[in-house]
């Protein structure tokens, strides 16, 4: 299981995306090779690629989001 913790947006893809789910909200990836952007809370950019079918997991406590998505999702 990968995580990320971050108070900046998230960069993805618009047409690569799609919201399968509001409560909790969750992303589905609709294209192989589909990326996302994303600066941690030490200010490091991370670029992590997702194969088609691959699902994030988002979570917002204050003003942090929290990511998490299966490994074996990603390229």
């Amino acid at each position: 299981m990968g995580e990320i913790a971050t108070n900046e947006d998230i960069t993805m893809g618009e047409n690569d995306w799609g919201m399968i789910s509001k409560n909790p909200p969750m992303y589905e990836s609709g294209a192989d090779n589909a990326v996302i952007e994303v600066i941690d809370l030490e200010n490091k950019i991370h670029k992590i690629t997702f194969k088609k079918g691959g699902v994030l997991n988002v979570g917002r406590e204050g003003d942090t989001l929290y990511l998490a998505w299966d490994n074996s999702d990603t390229v």
